[in-house]
This record gives structure tokens, sequence and C-alpha cells, in this order.
């Protein structure tokens, strides 16, 4: 690449983002997607929806194409929250644990099951629950309680589970897909995360956002960043009243609660970077 060249693909510029000691490099994918990168280079993946898959199960199209594909795709571990289809992607995991067989893959007990089914092998797999510590690279994922009843038989998760991730010296918590839930922030009391990212959709068994602006106030994360709001491609009569999807309302709430952290609205593929000072645009 010549002096003061833009890499063209999101692929190429997480592989050549150098990342500093104490502080990660992260992209949001849509969705529930981020991948965040260590300053010894590796890439921890959580919940990446890159294919189309649900296209053809449910009707529920893209809102706009994947930022990276399976070959590009270069994760050292890839955390899934869930087997629904935009957490566990039938149409992503499968192909990658084929070209990338070291990849780890950690889940709960219900999406194992399923991913054996595709492929993957018991050894590339890890199981993880809430309460659960696991090692990964430069750092450590805790499984944390999440409430996602989807009301929808025969979907139901009650194995789902948010992520405590330490890397690099910095706490981040994901909550995965839950609904509100008072264990969560009473078994954060005391905890510093520098990043909090909060599902705000409202539907199928997730906060809305003025639930997560009240979750986002209690664990008073220096910064927070609302997910779950951009991915799938429906005209506005299809969208249910419930669903909350613009974070604006998050970031509204947020604050009338008293809310002091820094709120970033992240955008597909733009690179980041977390510090204990906060999230910014790098």
């Amino acid at each position: 690449m010549t002096m003061g060249a833009t890499p063209t693909s999101l692929a190429q510029r997480i592989a050549e983002r150098t990342v500093a000691p104490g502080t990660l490099g992260v992209w949001w994918l849509g969705g529930s997607g981020f991948i965040f990168k260590t300053s010894a280079g590796h890439q921890i993946w959580i919940d990446p929806y890159l294919s189309d898959f649900a296209r053809e199960v449910f009707g529920l199209g893209r809102a706009f194409p994947p930022p990276l594909t399976v070959e590009e795709a270069a994760p050292d571990v890839v955390i899934s929250t869930h087997w629904h289809e935009d957490h566990l992607d039938p149409g992503f995991i499968p192909a990658l644990a084929r070209r990338r067989p070291t990849v780890r893959f950690l889940m709960p007990r219900s999406a194992m099951a399923r991913a054996v089914t595709w492929g993957l092998t018991l050894a590339q797999i890890t199981p993880l629950g809430a309460g659960e510590t696991l090692e990964i690279p430069d750092g450590t994922v805790t499984g944390v309680v999440a409430r996602h009843e989807a009301g929808v038989p025969g979907w139901e998760v009650p194995d789902a589970i948010g992520v405590n991730l330490q890397l690099d010296g910095l706490r981040i918590y994901h909550t995965g897909d839950t609904d509100y839930d008072p264990r969560i922030h009473r078994g954060f009391s005391g905890t510093q995360f520098a990043l909090a990212t909060l599902c705000i959709n409202g539907s199928v068994g997730n906060l809305n956002a003025p639930e997560a602006a009240l979750l986002a106030w209690q664990l008073e994360a220096g910064t927070v960043v609302p997910h779950h709001h951009l991915i799938w491609d429906r005209p506005r009569e299809k969208i249910a009243a419930c669903e909350t999807l613009d974070p604006r309302v998050f970031t509204e709430t947020y604050r009338k609660l008293g809310g002091r952290g820094t709120v970033v609205i992240p955008k597909v593929g733009l690179d980041m970077t977390l510090t204990a000072a906060g999230l910014t645009a790098t």
C-alpha cells in the first residue's frame, strides 16, 4: 500500500490496523455483531451475521451488503451469544469453520448442539454459559445472565447469554439478546466497564430503547453503544410498533435518566478505538 493510501475494504483495514497496548480496535458489523482487535493482533468476534440466510427462511433480507466475506474473515475467537440465526449464522459459521479450522468458537450448549450438525467439530467449540469464565487470547470472557424469551414456539433460548470481556486491561459488556432483567446490573455492582453495548430493538425478547437506556444508566459504563437496530431491510409498514429502532430514543432517555457516559451511535465498518477514556472514531 502506498504512503497515505486508504485500504479499500474493512478486512484490509482490520488486518493493517496497529493497536496500541491498553487499547482495542473496534468495528461494528451491524445487528449485534462486533469485532475487537487487541494489541497482540488477536481478533475477538461477537455475533457476526454475514450471510443473507434469513431472507430465504424468514423473508428478512439484509439492509446492507455484508461488510466482510468468509474468505476475508480472520477471527481468532468467535462468540455466539445464542443459536438464533442472526447470532449463530448458518450461512457463515460452518463455512468459516471449514476455511479456518483453528478458530475457537464459544457458545451456549443449545447453540453447540446445532453447530455440530453443520459440520463443526467438538474440538472447535467450547461451551459457555452464564457465570462461566474462559481464557481467550489477551484476556477472559465470562457468560452473563440473559432473559431472551422469544415468544415464538421452537425458537426459545433459555441458555442465551451476554458476555463480559476483559481484553488488554479493558472491560466490555455485550448484552447479546435480552429483555430487561435486574440480575444483570446487580451482578455487576461495582464493576467499571469501559464499554457497554446494548440491544435496543424491543421485539422478540429484547430490550427496547428506554429499557436499554435504564440498564446503561445503572451500569455506569464509560461509553455506551446501542446495537440491534440495523440489520433487516423492511418497509416501515412491516415494522411492529414495539420495535424501537431509532438509537436517538436510547440516547435521549439515557440523558434524561442522568447517564453520564459517552454515547456512541455506531456506523457499520467504522474504525473505532477503545481506551480507558472511551470509544472514539479513528
